[in-house]
C-alpha cells in the first residue's frame, strides 16, 4: 500500500510539518533537551530490532532499557562503515518494517567506496522539513517562490533515492513541486545555466563546485536572467575567496549546508553567519575529548537504518560554546574543516584537509576565468613529493600555455600553505578511474601524533 493514501501517515507527516519546521524558533533549551532524550530513547529501542545494532548491543552488554537519554549515549558502542557494510543488506532492515516500504540510498563513493543503507518515506519527507527550515530563515516559501534545486541523481544517490524513487514514484504527479526545478549536477555547467535563465528561480541551491561553474558563466554574460535573491551550497567547504566571488557575481544573500547521505540535514548557516546544528534531528559529537576533531553522528528519526553514534563521515568538525541571537535554540558548529580521509599528512604533524585543497583550486576558476578543469587526482608520494593530475576540457584548451598557468597556481597555491620543500609535479592526463579517491596519500597514519588541521 502506497503510504500517502494511509491516513495514519498522514497525519503523522501533518504533525510533523507543523510541528517540526519551526520547532527550534519555539523551543527553549530545556524543553528541547528533553525532546532530544524521547527521540533517542525510541531510536536505540527501534535499533534493538535490527541485527546489526541488536548483535552490537548484546556483545557491548547493553540493553536499550538502561538508555535513559543522550547523557547515557557513551554506553553505546561506536558504529563504523565497515559494520553497516558487513551486515548489508538484511542486517540493516528492521523486523518490524517490510522491505518493500523502504528505498534504498548510496553514499557518493568519494573516498573511492561507496556503501548503501536504507531510508522510508518519514525519514525522507522529515529531512526535507529541515530544508524548509533553512528556507525560511532566508523567507523563502517553498510553495510559492521559484525554487532551482541542483542535485547528484545519478541512480545509485541521495537525491534520486529522496525525490525520484521516494516523493514522486509514491505521488501520482507532482503537481505539489510545479514551482520547484530539478537538474543534475552531472550535466555540462553550460547546459544547467541555460535552463536556470529559464526558470528564473528566487533560490538557487547546489554543489560547491557548481555554483563556482554558474558564477564564471554568469560573469562571461550567460543566464542574464539568473538572479535568485538567495543561494546556498553544500557537498564541500565554501572557501572564503570563492564564496565572495560567487556572491559578487550574483549578489544574492549566501549560505551554507551541512548534510550527508547517512544522516540527512545536520547544520546550516542563519542570517547571523552561525552554524546551527539541527539538535531536534541529530547528536553531534566529537570522537577526540576535545571540541575539535572527529565528528560522531546520531540521527534521531526515521524508520530506515539507524545512525547511532556513526563514525565514518570522517569529517572534522568544531563544536562552538557561543550563543547566536537569531532565535534558533540547540548548539552550534564553529567550523566544518573537510573529510579527515581525504587528506595529506604532514612531517610537523599537521593535516592537510580537503577544504583547504580545494581553496588552491578554486584559484583556478576565478583568477584564470576558466573551468578548464573537469577533473583531477592528487597522490602524496612520500612527505617531499606530491602529484596532481588534471583533466582538462580539450574545447577550453585554446593554446598549450594554460597547463603551465594553471600550474604556477596550483605550485604556488601548495608552497603557501605547506612550504616548499614540497615538489608538486602537475601532469596534464587523459582521464582519472571514477572508482579512485581523488586525493590519495601513501603516508601511514598510524602513529602519527596530529597537532593540526590546515
Amino acid at each position: 500500500m502506497n503510504q500517502l493514501y494511509n491516513p495514519v501517515f498522514i497525519s503523522k507527516i501533518l504533525k510533523n510539518y507543523f510541528f517540526d519546521i519551526d520547532r527550534l524558533n519555539n523551543i527553549n533549551s530545556r524543553d528541547l533537551e528533553r525532546f532530544r532524550d524521547k527521540r533517542f530513547r525510541n531510536i536505540v529501542k527501534f535499533a534493538y530490532t535490527f541485527p546489526l545494532y541488536h548483535d552490537l548491543y548484546k556483545k557491548a552488554g547493553v540493553h536499550p532499557e538502561i538508555i535513559q537519554g543522550l547523557k547515557d549515549i557513551k554506553k553505546l558502542p561506536f558504529v563504523s562503515k565497515n559494520e553497516l557494510h558487513s551486515y548489508y543488506p538484511d542486517g540493516l532492515i528492521s523486523s518490524k518494517t517490510s522491505e518493500n516500504d523502504l528505498i534504498k540510498v548510496s553514499t557518493s563513493g568519494t573516498t573511492g567506496r561507496s556503501f548503501s543503507i536504507f531510508v522510508d518515506l518519514q525519514d525522507i519527507i522529515i529531512g526535507l522539513f529541515g530544508y524548509i527550515r533553512m528556507l525560511r530563515e532566508y523567507d523563502i516559501n517553498w510553495r510559492k517562490d521559484k525554487i532551482t534545486i541542483i542535485g547528484d541523481f545519478a541512480p545509485h544517490t541521495v537525491e534520486s533515492g529522496y525525490i525520484s524513487k521516494g516523493l514522486f514514484a509514491k505521488m501520482q504527479n507532482s503537481y505539489l513541486f510545479r514551482n520547484i526545478q530539478w537538474l543534475d549536477t552531472n550535466e555540462k555547467p553550460d547546459l544547467i545555466i541555460k535552463k536556470i535563465n529559464s526558470f528564473k528561480p528566487d533560490f538557487l541551491g547546489a554543489y560547491t563546485g557548481m555554483l563556482g561553474h554558474l558564477a564564471l558563466l554568469k560573469e562571461k554574460g550567460f543566464g542574464k536572467n539568473i538572479n535568485p535573491r538567495v543561494i546556498a551550497t553544500t557537498g564541500s567547504v565554501f572557501d572564503k575567496s570563492l564564496r565572495k566571488y560567487v556572491n559578487n557575481v550574483f549578489d544574492s544573500e549566501l549560505f551554507e549546508t551541512y548534510a550527508s547521505t547517512e544522516a540527512g540535514p545536520i547544520a546550516f548557516e542563519c542570517r547571523k553567519g552561525n552554524y546551527h546544528i539541527l539538535s531536534d534531528y541529530v547528536n553531534l559529537e566529537i570522537l577526540e575529548k576535545q571540541n575539535i576533531g572527529h565528528s560522531v553522528i546520531t540521527k534521531l528519526y526515521g524508520l530506515g537504518t539507524p545512525i547511532i553514534r556513526y563514525t565514518a563521515m570522517n569529517d572534522i568538525v568544531e563544536l562552538s560554546s557561543k550563543k547566536c541571537n537569531c532565535g534558533l535554540s540547540g548548539s552550534l558548529l564553529k567550523k566544518v574543516y573537510g573529510r579527515d580521509i581525504l587528506s595529506l599528512l604532514l612531517p610537523d604533524g599537521k593535516i592537510m584537509l580537503s577544504s583547504s585543497i580545494s581553496q588552491i583550486f578554486s584559484r583556478v576558476l576565478y583568477e584564470l576565468k576558466t573551468n578548464i578543469v573537469i577533473d583531477l587526482q592528487i597522490i602524496q608520494h612520500d612527505f617531499e613529493n606530491i602529484e596532481v593530475k588534471l583533466v582538462l576540457d580539450n574545447k577550453l584548451k585554446k593554446n598549450d600555455s594554460i597547463l603551465g598557468k594553471i600550474s604556477s597556481i596550483i605550485v604556488k597555491g601548495f608552497h603557501e600553505k605547506i612550504g616548499k620543500n614540497v615538489t608538486i609535479k602537475v601532469i596534464n592526463v587523459k582521464n582519472i578511474k571514477k572508482n579512485e579517491p581523488r586525493i590519495i596519500s601513501n603516508i601511514k597514519k598510524e602513529g602519527l601524533n596530529v597537532k593540526g588541521y590546515i
